[in-house]
């Protein structure tokens, strides 16, 4: 038994430290919101104590993953240290890659839309075969679904403002706030317009499979590095399903579309590729959306004779 318990220790500790904090952060949201209906349902009396707690679960669920972070946080800070760094890259080290990451993301998003502002053209790409993903995708249906959202929001945002207000100093904070708001989701869309549809494929050289969608994902995989090319007719999740695989390990480089391709990566070997501007290496599955599947299976994989 004495040993029993820092094992299940480990194992819940190890389980929290795959689990992405954007994930975890959508776990506590998705608490909030059906805990919030579930509390219509119980008598007035129980209605606010109820709430109260509820509010704790989320910061349970981040204390719990922060302290099962903090061996990982640790080593990067006797990293850092060891490579002499000031005393505010270690702390910065310390934080969690997907918060340094997004930072990352919000900065090249910016740039992105100041880019689209100045109409900018991003570098060349490397030479060669290039593998498009934009062409029969849904990307540019999405975006336009968004600005017209967008736009649609704004005179909801001054209605509902003139109803909950309760001054017109009050009228005149909701408004700057809808305001900004709706100003960030601009900044955010032409951004990402910019960098996805600047570039609008994958280039293939005689050497690596060169992966880009944006900040949003990037990456080179050599080509001697990919084992099997499989055609992908069933969701992500239900693939790692049927073959045993953690939904963690497998990566995804898609604008918007659902991946219709797997790439099976050999094993011991270490793909460095960026998601969300957090690297992550290994040899798991790589998912990727291609306008023609078949160009890339063939031209990596020929059929043999």
């Amino acid at each position: 038994m004495q040993d029993a318990f820092p094992s299940t220790l480990r194992r819940y500790r190890d389980g929290l430290q795959t689990i992405p904090w954007l994930l975890l952060a959508g776990y506590g949201v998705m608490i909030l919101f059906y805990g919030a209906l579930a509390s219509a349902l119980l008598p007035a009396a129980w209605q606010r104590p109820f709430l109260h707690c509820l509010l704790t679960l989320p910061l349970l669920l981040l204390v719990a993953k922060d302290l099962a972070c903090y061996p990982l946080a640790f080593a990067r800070w006797k990293a850092a240290s060891a490579r002499g760094e000031p005393l505010l890259k270690r702390l910065i080290a310390t934080q969690p890659p997907e918060f340094r990451g997004y930072l990352r993301l919000e900065r090249a998003m910016w740039r992105g839309f100041f880019n689209w502002v100045r109409q900018r053209p991003l570098p060349a790409r490397p030479a060669g075969e290039a593998l498009g993903y934009l062409d029969r995708g849904s990307y540019g249906t999405v975006i336009c679904c968004v600005l017209l959202a967008l736009f649609v929001e704004l005179p909801l945002d001054v209605m509902i403002a003139s109803i909950i207000a309760k001054s017109p100093e009050q009228s005149r904070m909701l408004h700057i706030g809808f305001g900004l708001l709706a100003a960030y989701g601009f900044v955010w869309v032409l951004g990402d317009r910019w960098h996805v549809t600047g570039r609008g494929h994958h280039v293939l050289t005689a050497s690596s499979l060169e992966l880009d969608i944006g900040p949003r994902g990037f990456g080179s995989i050599p080509l001697d590095a990919i084992a099997v090319i499989e055609r992908l007719k069933e969701s992500r999740a239900a693939w790692c399903r049927r073959h045993g695989v953690s939904l963690h390990v497998t990566r995804k480089l898609s604008p918007f579309d659902a991946p219709n391709l797997v790439l099976l990566l050999k094993p011991g070997c270490d793909v460095r590729l960026h998601l969300l501007q957090v690297e992550r290496g290994g040899d798991g599955p790589v998912f990727v959306y291609l306008d023609r599947p078949e160009q890339l299976s063939a031209a990596v994989l020929p059929p043999r004779p």
